[in-house]
This record gives structure tokens, C-alpha cells and sequence, in this order.
């Protein structure tokens, strides 16, 4: 297929938009003082004469906006008024979380918070909030380009829609960050990129005319920046990625380059870098011209002028209407009142699926009036329970909630109040309504609620399964009415080295109930034992059931998607079974993913996705009228067949007239080819007891409390021969990597650092005691450590008192706990035998210990039976200088501590 050319003959007249956004003044994070020069770069580049894909009056540039949603609208106007081509793009602060996930760009009013939850305050989230407002565009070509740290990252975070044309830019590539720039000059991305599109159209490009494609851009981009090198010292390389065919995004100069179109400028473009300037609030635009504004742009929504061609063309044969020649376009156009707005909110694994039902339930609507509109969006399962045991926050937010946004706001972190809630099961809602101190899991009684719910019932069906790969084998009998312990089990009996997967379970209420029997007493292992071997086979743990499979799609270890049995709902596993082509398939599947088989736990609910009417206090206005809509919207998706194959078509069960799960019919993904062994379509699965509102939180604390705080102590090699062998001073040697992974320790973790060469016959000798600390008085003492001079390493008495002293504390507590031994081999050289077995076999004892070995010797995790065997013992990692060391281990740590690894 060709290019797409926002200029060529069929796409010419048709409204192209490019909305540039930028951010220097920061009221939180450093500045950035060649952004200004970066937004001007761009204009010029897309709208240069002769090589322009875009006429000046088309973009729209955003400098230094406060908050999230200023730059959503203008996303959101953009997104919509964009017909053919539309760019957008970003410069500013890119910022990821300790994990180095969970992407956002940041804005002027951007934080970053202590809250693992929440890391940052008033930023735009790249998969929630970006990707959304694209998707919900109806241009043909859609175009981003990111000039921030962590660009890369956006591409990890892609969930497309497989018939949409869409494409990436990314300065840098996952996980890296940009060195940031002096200079009022810009930054040498963006400065390349204007370059490219300015210059080389004059010298003849690969195509005919020098077009430059998004492809040829990459390629420049690339040799213009090799050589140069990130934040973290390695190669600076872009990322280029695009759905469908490239795009021309600057016209060639020769002989045979497509003329500019002879367009009038349209009065309602944003011409201004001054975000708070617009001329619909300009007092000196007159009343016509506003009016012109508000049609022309009702008049490109293609909904609009479906509905408004009949109906002028009847006005105009009755001559009973009056025509303002101001008021219309040249072609017509007509007036509705605003429809009644219905708030869905509803659970991430659902979310897809709800937009399409309440899409289809709009598109159903054939007057010309819309009476009804419905916004979807999703929330953190927790956050949703959360917000509404504390409703009264989400009219008026808690005076003791500081204003620096370190604490939970459901109006500014959730969305407006809904009408409708949706979550996946029917025990999510109840706890909703529970708000005694033992359910809000904080110690403190909710009083004073202003919202009431009203279960109208399920929508729709789906079990939660163990998706098992077809490459690895359970015994049949265990397939239905076994609880899941069991099936663990018998995946870690067998030498298949198969290992469990699930999504975070604060995102997600299938996840939740899934872990709810993961842990003891009918569990098989401790949680903090069960989180920490998950995440050392996937970090960050992905937030919904799609996103997990999405990222074992895109595991470069190719034998990770074929040993993970993954807890997910029974409809998504089905989606991911579907072959290329098949309807339904997510456009994330590779053809390498392997299919998988549901084996259905007895002890897990089936998830029922009840559907609830909220009521709020104070929201009496048009409660009737609102009341017999959401009622009417239920009905349909209970009742109609077409509602219903909405849910069978995504794999979900549907719902009987007495209100139970339904056999799949022919039109359910469920009775695809690629699913019917896959799944027990003939019969329901047995279904797991209800969870109470004490269980599951007593599962989340017990959760948050495997992942962090976390205990962590440090041995340090403090001899002879690391002096001698020049690895203890110095950067990237082992005062600076301990002190540096510091940076992943928050202040609620214990930590310490021991020396295990010590000055008398003791064991160790403290150069940080072990406990709560300050991190930079930490660091402070790390750095002026001294070596002892004439004196071996004791590695493995230290080892033997570090695992002791980790284990030590409260029985009831289980945190995670890490044994971080930096040492140049030397004086560990001599355990073997017994001695190693011996040692070995404490590691191995429960709780569990982590041990992350920094061999700062070449080799030495390959040549180091100790490193070797205690790392594997405890599900632990050995790290030598084959591998970036500082980085490496900060990560390592991050996967214990608390704190902002930035």
C-alpha cells in the first residue's frame, strides 16, 4: 500500500489537526529550558512552505499547561475535529514508576508522590488517558511523537485497535532517559527531526519528489544520534513503531511533489502558545463568527451529518424553518439539546467490552436528538471500593488531605461521580458498602456516606481459570472441581518448570479473588515467597488480565509465554486462543503465543459483573429522568439479544432468564475452533464459594504487605584485595553501587549495612545499623567507609548472622527480604562441599531470603560455584561486570524497597 499523504488528492480537503505540546516551567521537577524552541522547531517543520503536510491554522501548540485536563481537552478536540492525519506531540518530563512501569507524561503541575498507589499526582498516564483519547479518534492516521525520558516505554503500553493506522515516534528507547539539555537551543531529537523534514525534502528523499516517510525519519534520526549516549551511559537510540501503512510527513520539492491546497483558514484555530487563550473566550469575536465556529465543528462529526442532511432537506422543501445565513455552513446544518450525560465507571479487565455495549447502545438510537450519552471509564478495583466507603471525598475531598495530592482524591484520581457501576464481581460492590474499620483495612470506621446502590444483576458470566499452555500437562481428573492450590501443585511436581502468573490484584477483582486462594491456609506457599518468585520471572506485574498476556506476547525471553499458567478470566484466555485473522484475536498476539487450556479452581468465584445504580446525596436534579434511563440501558443489555451478543462475541458466558450463566451459543467466542477444547462449553465449571468483605481484605493487606516495606541488608567486602584489586573506590565500584541502589529504599524499609571484614574476631561490624534509616545520612556513611587493612572476608559467618538477622521479628509478618553480598570472590573462593552444601541449605530455609550476589570479579557468575548456587537456591540473581552493575542492582533492590528509584 502506499504511504499515506495527508496531502494527495483524496485526503486534501479533509481536516487534518497537530496538536504540539510542551512543558519548561515545572512546579515540581527541573526545568526545561529548550522547550519553547522545540515547540517552534516542530511548526515550522510540519507547515515549512512547499514541504508542509500541514497548513499553519491546522496545529494547535500547548506551552507550559498546569494540569492533566487541559491537556485532555485539547487531546480530546483534537482527536475529534481530525478527519484525515493527526500528530501529536510531546516534549517535557517522561516518568516512570519504581517498577519502570506505568508510564506518564508529566505537566507543569505534575509530582511525583510517595504513594506506591498513586506515584504521580496531576500527569497524564499514557495507556488510561493518552491511548484513550486517540482511540476515540476517528482520523484515518494517527501519528505521536515523544521528546521525554522513558518514550520508549510507550510503546510496552499499546493496546490498538489492529484496523487502526497508527504510529510512534519515541526518542529513547524503553527504561532509558535523555540527557536533558542546558541550552535555550532545543533538544538534538527534535532538532534532527526538523532537520530531516526541512532539508533533506530540497535533496531528493527515497520516494518521487523527496518525500520523507516516517520510516526514512527514523533511519535519520538514528545516524544523526549515534554516538551519543542516554543517562545511563548506553547508546541513544530512538524507537520507531507503526500499524498499517507509513506516512508522508514532509512533501518533496521536486518536480513531481503534490501541490499545496488553497484552503481558507479556519477562524477557530489556536494560533497561541498561551494555553489560557482561546478565541472562543475572547470577548473582541463576535457572536456570528462564534456561531460559525459551534456548526462547523458539530457539522465534521460524521454522527451529526447523518442526522442533520435529512432534516435540513425537509426544512427546506416545507420552507417552515428559518435559515441564519451566519449561523450555518454553507451546506446546512441543524441544533439539539445537550443529551442527558449517564457516567459508567467500571472494572480495567471489563473495560473494552462495556464501551462496546454502550457504543452499540447509542448507535441503536435513530431520533434526531441524541436523548442519552454514555462516558465509560475505568478505576483500580481497590480505588473504586475505597472511593465509595469514602464517598463523602468524592463531593468534598478531606481538609486533611494535604494539597500537595499525596493522598487518595476520587474526583481528581478516578473521574466525575457515576451513575452506573459496573465492577466483575458481585462481591466487590458489597464491600463497596461495608465501611467498618475490619473492611477499609485502615483501622478507621467510615461514617457519614452520601452515596446508596441498587444491584439491578448480572450482565453477563466468566469463571476465573488456570490458562495452562498446551505444551505442558496436568492430570485430566484435576480439570474442574479442584481447588487451585492443587493445580499449583501439580504445575511445580512435574519437571516441566512451569511457573503461575497473575495481574496485580489491587487493579483487578478477578485478580484479587484469584490470589484470595493463592495464600494459606489453603494456599501453597507464603505470599511474600509466592509475589517475589512471580516478579522475578515478570516486572512490573501488568495491571489486567490483557495487559499479562499482552506481556508475555512481547517477552524477549522465548521461553517465558510457553511456561506461564496465568490466572485470568475464562474470556480473555479465549480471546487470546483466537489465530491470526480470527475475529476478536487482540491485536498484541504474536503467532508464536501459545494456545492454552482453562482448568476451572473450585475455590475461585465466577465473576458476574453485576450491574449497579449509584445514587448520590445532593443529586436530586433530573433524578427521575435519570433513574428510568440507566433503568432502560439495563433492560437492553439483559434483555436484547444484541446486547448480549456484545458480551458471547468478546467470550463472555451470558445470562439466562432466571439469571445464571448460559451455555455458549454459535454466536460465542467460546464455540471458535481455536477454543472448543479449550474451554467446558457443554457444561459449567463448579464455582467457588462467595468472598466476604473480611477475606479479601485480609488478602490485600497480606499482598501489600509480601511486596513492602521491605528488609534488606548489605554485606559489604571490606578487605585486603578489594583495595588491591581497585573495586572499592570509586564510581560503579562498591561503595558507589551500594550507595547508589540506596536509592530504591524508602523509609518505612528496614535496611543495614554490615562490613564482613572486621577489625576484631565479631562477625561483622556495622557501617549502617540495621533499621529504619535515613537514606542520605545512609549513603553519607556507605561513602566514608575505609577499607581493613591484612584482614579476609568472613563471607560465610556474615552470611550465616545476615539470614538470621532477616528472619528475625514478628511471626505473623512476612515482608520481603533481600541479602544483597558485594565481594571480589576472593575469600569465597575456598567454600565448597560440605561447607557449601551446609550453607546452601540455610538459604533455602523459610521465610524466604532473597540473595542478589555483585561479583565484582569478570566472570565470576560463571566461574563461582557459591554465587552460582546460593542465587539459584533463592530465587535470588548474580551480577558481575558483564552487565551495567548500578543499574542492575537498583532494580534488583527496587524489587524489595520502597522508594523512588528514579
Amino acid at each position: 500500500m502506499p504511504p499515506y499523504n495527508a496531502r494527495s488528492g483524496e485526503n486534501r480537503r479533509k481536516a487534518h489537526r497537530a496538536l504540539l505540546i510542551g512543558v519548561d516551567r515545572y512546579e515540581h521537577l527541573g526545568r526545561l529550558p529548550g522547550v519553547p524552541r522545540n515547540l517552534e522547531l516542530m511548526k515550522e517543520a510540519l507547515t515549512a512552505e512547499g514541504s508542509g503536510v500541514f497548513d499553519p491554522d491546522e496545529v494547535r501548540v500547548l506551552l507550559d499547561p498546569r494540569g492533566r485536563h487541559t491537556v485532555g481537552e485539547a487531546l480530546s478536540k483534537a482527536a475529534e475535529e481530525a478527519e484525515g492525519l493527526l500528530v501529536v506531540y510531546f516534549v517535557g518530563h517522561g516518568q516512570v514508576d519504581t517498577y519502570g512501569g506505568n508510564f506518564h507524561l508529566m505537566v507543569a503541575g505534575s509530582k511525583v508522590t510517595r504513594d506506591k498507589s498513586h506515584p504521580f499526582s496531576n500527569a497524564l498516564a499514557w495507556h488510561k488517558d493518552v491511548m484513550h483519547w486517540l482511540w476515540e479518534s476517528e482520523a484515518e492516521h494517527v501519528v505521536v511523537i515523544l521528546d521525554c525520558c522513558y518514550a520508549g516505554n510507550a510503546l510496552k503500553e499499546l493496546d490498538l485497535n489492529p484496523e487502526k493506522r497508527f504510529a510512534l515516534f519515541a526518542a529513547i528507547r524503553e527504561g532509558a532517559e535523555i540527557p536533558v539539555p542546558r541550552t535555550a537551543a532545543g533538544t538534538r531529537f527534535t532538532r534532527e527531526i526538523h532537520r530531516v523534514l526541512t532539508e533533506e525534502p530540497t535533496e531528493g528523499g527515497p520516494l518521487r519528489g523527496g518525500d520523507v516517510l516516517l520510516a526514512h525519519l527514523d533511519t535519520r534520526v538514528r545516524e544523526a544520534l549515534a554516538g551519543l549516549k542516554a543517562y545511563d551511559g548506553q547508546d541513544w537510540i530512538p524507537v520507531e513503531f507503526h500499524q498499517g501503512d507509513d506516512v508522508v510527513l514532509a512533501l518533496g520539492r521536486g518536480e513531481d511533489a503534490v501541490p499545496p491546497v488553497e484552503r481558507e483558514p479556519e477562524p477557530h484555530s489556536v494560533r497561541v502558545s498561551d494555553p489560557e487563550h482561546d478565541p472562543e473566550h475572547d470577548p473582541e469575536v463576535s457572536l456570528s463568527a462564534f456561531l460559525r465556529r459551534f456548526w462547523d465543528r458539530l457539522w465534521r462529526r460524521r454522527g451529526v451529518r447523518k442526522v442533520l442532511v435529512p432534516l435540513l432537506a425537509l426544512a427546506l422543501l416545507g420552507t417552515t424553518g428559518v435559515i441564519v445565513r451566519n449561523l450555518l455552513p454553507a451546506d446546512g446544518a441543524g441544533s439539539c439539546a445537550p443529551p442527558m450525560e449517564l457516567r459508567v465507571l467500571t472494572d480495567p479487565d471489563l473495560r473494552a467490552t462495556v464501551q462496546k455495549a454502550a457504543d452499540a447502545y447509542l448507535e441503536r438510537d435513530s431520533r434526531a436528538c441524541r436523548q442519552i450519552g454514555i462516558s465509560v471509564y475505568e478505576a483500580k478495583a481497590t480505588d473504586a471500593v475505597a472511593a465509595f466507603q469514602g464517598s463523602k471525598a468524592w463531593q468534598s475531598p478531606d481538609g486533611e488531605c494535604p494539597v500537595s495530592g499525596e493522598c487518595f482524591r476520587p474526583q481528581r484520581d478516578l473521574g466525575a461521580q457515576p451513575d452506573i457501576w459496573i465492577p466483575a464481581a458481585d462481591s466487590t460492590w458489597r464491600r463497596a458498602q461495608d465501611t467498618s474499620a475490619a473492611a477499609t483495612g485502615n483501622g478507621k470506621v467510615t461514617e457519614g456516606s452520601v452515596v446508596s446502590f441498587d444491584r439491578l444483576g448480572p450482565l453477563a458470566y466468566t469463571p476465573m481459570v488456570l490458562a495452562v499452555p498446551d505444551g505442558l500437562s496436568l492430570p485430566p481428573a484435576l480439570q474442574t472441581g479442584s481447588p487451585l492450590g492443587a493445580l499449583v501443585s501439580a504445575l511445580g511436581a512435574s519437571e516441566q518448570k512451569a511457573f503461575v502468573l497473575r495481574p496485580d490484584p489491587e487493579n483487578t477483582d478477578g485478580a484479587l479473588l484469584a490470589t484470595t486462594a493463592l495464600y494459606p491456609p489453603t494456599g501453597i506457599a507464603q505470599p511474600s515467597e509466592l509475589e517475589q518468585g512471580m516478579e522475578g520471572q515478570l516486572t512490573p506485574m501488568p495491571g489486567t488480565s490483557a495487559e499479562l498476556m499482552c506481556a508475555l506476547a512481547a517477552s524477549p525471553q522465548n521461553t517465558l509465554e510457553d511456561r506461564a499458567a496465568v490466572l485470568i478470566p475464562e474470556q480473555t484466555m479465549a480471546q487470546f486462543n483466537l489465530r491470526p485473522g480470527d475475529k476478536g484475536r487482540r491485536s498484541c498476539a504474536k503467532d508464536t503465543l501459545s494456545g492454552r487450556t482453562a482448568w476451572y479452581p473450585s475455590d475461585v468465584p465466577m465473576l458476574d459483573l453485576p450491574f449497579v445504580r449509584v445514587t448520590w446525596k445532593g443529586a436530586e436534579r433530573d433524578a427521575e429522568r435519570r433513574k428510568q434511563a440507566i433503568k432502560d440501558f439495563h433492560r437492553w443489555l439483559t434483555k436484547d439479544g444484541s446486547a448480549q451478543r456484545v458480551f458471547t462475541e468478546d467470550g463472555f458466558r451470558g445470562v439466562t432468564r432466571g439469571g445464571d450463566p448460559a451455555t455458549p451459543d454459535e454466536h460465542s467466542l467460546l464455540t471458535e475452533s481455536a477454543n472448543t477444547r479449550a474451554v467446558h462449553s457443554d457444561k459449567l465449571p463448579q464455582n467457588g464459594p462467595p468472598a466476604t468483605s473480611a477475606v479479601l481484605t485480609d488478602t490485600l493487606r497480606r499482598y501489600r504487605q509480601a511486596l513492602g516495606p521491605g528488609r534488606v541488608l548489605y554485606l559489604l567486602d571490606t578487605s585486603t584485595s578489594m583495595v588491591d584489586k581497585r573495586v572499592f573506590d570509586g564510581s560503579g565500584r562498591a561503595k558507589d553501587l551500594v550507595s547508589r541502589s540506596m536509592n530504591s529504599l524508602g523509609r518505612e524499609d528496614e535496611y543495614g549495612v554490615w562490613s564482613i571484614a572486621p577489625v576484631s574476631r565479631k562477625a561483622h561490624a556495622d557501617l549502617v545499623p540495621f533499621g529504619r534509616n535515613d537514606r542520605a545520612a545512609a549513603q553519607r556513611k556507605v561513602g566514608a567507609a575505609k577499607p581493613v587493612p591484612d584482614v579476609n572476608a568472613h563471607v560465610a559467618t556474615g552470611l550465616r548472622d545476615a539470614l538470621a538477622e532477616l528472619r528475625a521479628g514478628p511471626s505473623e509478618a512476612d515482608p520481603p527480604r533481600l541479602l544483597v553480598l558485594v565481594t571480589d570472590d576472593e575469600d569465597s573462593a575456598g567454600i565448597k562441599g560440605a561447607g557449601l552444601a551446609s550453607l546452601v541449605q540455610e538459604a533455602k530455609r523459610t521465610p524466604r531470603v532473597r540473595v542478589v550476589v555483585v561479583s565484582l570479579q569478570g566472570g565470576g557468575c560463571t566461574s563461582g560455584a557459591l554465587n552460582r548456587q546460593l542465587t539459584a537456591a533463592t530465587g535470588g540473581r548474580c551480577l558481575d561486570p558483564s552487565v551495567d552493575l548500578a543499574k542492575e542492582l537498583q532494580a534488583e533492590v527496587a524489587k524489595t524497597g520502597t522508594g523512588d528509584a528514579e
